[in-house]
């Protein structure tokens, strides 16, 4: 005869047995990688199909704001972007964002902007910033270093990016689709 209580720690057990056993089961339904996502073109992210970049490589494993602007990292910036001026033989200044974007932060680096807070148009540009050094290090497949200059130059131009004809994107679809392509 079972001794009074343990019937219900035994249904406990077997259903903590049942529940852990189906537990692997169910994440490998829903799980995805943590570490990439698929690349999509800005047009491919507006309509929500699967375009993605033509060519070998659909998995974006881009860097956020956040990785670009730690020093230890700066090893990763590919030339000719520099978050930094050396000095000496070999020695280059740090880049400036109105060089490489159209013209907003004068006298600003590209790791002035990354620093920046604030929402628009910091956000975007931070991003953008992060988005061109990912593409430069070939981790955004989907987004060359022309397709991100061109987003900010028509954000900051006309207010908006327009991924497609007749869609228009404000800063925070622009900075949601950037961070799309970062892991």
């Amino acid at each position: 005869m079972p001794v009074a209580g343990s019937e219900p720690k035994a249904a406990r057990r077997r259903l903590l047995r049942g529940g852990l056993a189906a537990g692997p089961v169910l994440m490998t339904l829903v799980s995805r990688p943590v570490l990439a996502q698929q690349c999509q073109t800005p047009s491919g992210f507006c309509s929500g199909n699967a375009s993605v970049a033509a060519g070998a490589g659909t998995i974006c494993t881009g860097r956020t704001p956040g990785y670009w602007k730690q020093a230890q990292w700066f090893g990763s910036w590919k030339p000719p972007y520099y978050p930094t001026t050396v000095g000496g033989t070999g020695g280059h200044k740090a880049t400036l964002f109105d060089t490489v974007f159209t013209p907003h932060y004068s006298g600003q680096t590209l790791l002035d902007v990354l620093e920046m807070g604030g929402g628009p148009p910091n956000d975007v540009a931070r991003h953008c910033v992060a988005a061109l050094l990912n593409a430069a290090a070939g981790l955004t497949p989907a987004l060359t270093v022309a397709a991100v200059k061109g987003i900010w130059s028509e954000y900051i131009s006309q207010g908006y990016f327009e991924p497609t004809a007749g869609v228009h994107w404000g800063d925070a679809q622009i900075v949601s689709y950037l961070t799309s392509t970062m892991a």
